[in-house]
């Protein structure tokens, strides 16, 4: 890649704490070590401490954040586009800017289709142009770079005429080879339940919730149940829905939790609960096999595919089915030693350094 000049819409290295901005920083910091000219575009200023290299050029349009302007900084990339002469462009969140160089090869990455399937669990903003601008994006990509199966399938439902340009690039855990030593909790397999996520619609904690009182009332010693996120939107009070079902002190709302405390909030769990609406991939599930702790997560969906043989599965809308897997997990010891024993190895199948390797070949074919 020595004599290679790439450019990336680095807008979403703006929003570290999301699926994607994490997606984007761990493939992007490998990427920008296999050598060639890196120029990074975004709309206003991020964290540069991994990309500190002399082959790493970082160019913002300055916008302040309290504009919202990520789509007006668009406006600028072409122009950049050109004056670095970069020979490829990898659109990391379903767009591609406008008015790009003719011959100028793009990669567009695709993490989900969540604006057609669950619509209504988005901002109506982001919605808009979601529904405005990836229909166009996926037109003109060279290639489509999806993050699971599950997103292809969604791609050929409603974009058949595109299926030809989709490959695979997955996320991964960071936490591997940190292993499920014990800790103060009592170690992996006698904890607590755990949700990992932003607190939005599609995650579905509402719902999540319910069950879990119904599953406190039930069970003759049930497990407290942790919840690790930051955000909140869309109605999501959930410190009021925790103390209107009466669980404050069963429910511990940690906030947005991240680095060594994150992985002690792993390895201490006896299970990770996603039940989410809707995902791409899911990158808490991978998190939490790869220190050995099973899911319970949503059937026939991407955190499916993610967690194999190694996660309980549940539908999604049904209070009853996900309290029922609450108890099952909890009461039945054969059944959570057999899930956390085909953790690791279901993880494993899952590699950063695979999935650079392999988006770095898609920029310079």
């Amino acid at each position: 890649m020595s004599a290679a000049r790439i450019a990336v819409d680095a807008r979403p290295l703006c929003y570290p704490g999301t699926g994607i901005g994490r997606y984007t920083h761990e493939l992007l910091a490998r990427l920008c070590h296999m050598g060639g000219e890196w120029f990074l575009y975004a709309h206003q200023d991020y964290d540069r401490a991994a990309f500190d290299l002399p082959n790493v050029h970082h160019r913002s349009a300055g916008i302040p954040p309290a504009l919202r302007g990520s789509q007006l900084g668009q406006l600028w990339f072409p122009l950049w586009a050109r004056r670095d002469r970069v020979q490829a462009l990898w659109g990391p969140r379903h767009q591609l800017p406008p008015l790009l160089p003719a011959g100028l090869r793009t990669v567009l990455t695709v993490h989900d289709l969540v604006w057609k399937e669950y619509g209504d669990t988005m901002r109506f903003p982001g919605r808009q142009v979601e529904s405005l601008l990836t229909p166009r994006a996926l037109a003109r990509a060279d290639v489509i770079a999806v993050v699971s199966e599950f997103t292809r399938g969604q791609l050929q439902r409603y974009f058949p005429q595109w299926a030809h340009k989709v490959t695979l690039v997955p996320g991964a855990s960071l936490l591997l080879g940190h292993g499920s030593a014990p800790l103060q909790s009592g170690g992996t397999g006698s904890g607590y339940y755990l949700f990992v996520g932003t607190l939005e619609p599609r995650k579905n904690l509402p719902r999540l919730l319910r069950a879990y009182a119904r599953y406190v009332r039930e069970a003759p010693q049930p497990r407290s149940l942790r919840v690790a996120g930051g955000g909140g939107w869309g109605g999501q009070d959930i410190g009021a829905l925790v103390a209107e079902l009466g669980l404050e002190s069963q429910v511990q709302l940690m906030g947005k939790v991240d680095g060594e405390r994150l992985l002690d909030l792993y390895r201490g769990a006896h299970a990770l609960l996603m039940p989410s609406l809707y995902e791409g991939f899911g990158l808490p599930v991978v998190e939490a096999l790869s220190v050995g702790v099973p899911a319970i997560v949503s059937r026939d969906s991407a955190m499916e595919e993610v967690g194999g043989a190694a996660c309980v599965l549940v539908d999604p809308l049904s209070e009853a089915d996900i309290c029922a897997a609450l108890a099952k997990l909890d009461r039945d010891t054969a059944l959570h030693a057999s899930l956390a024993g085909r953790a690791l190895a279901q993880a494993q199948r899952y590699s950063w350094d695979d999935s650079a390797n392999k988006m770095a070949r898609l920029l310079l074919q």
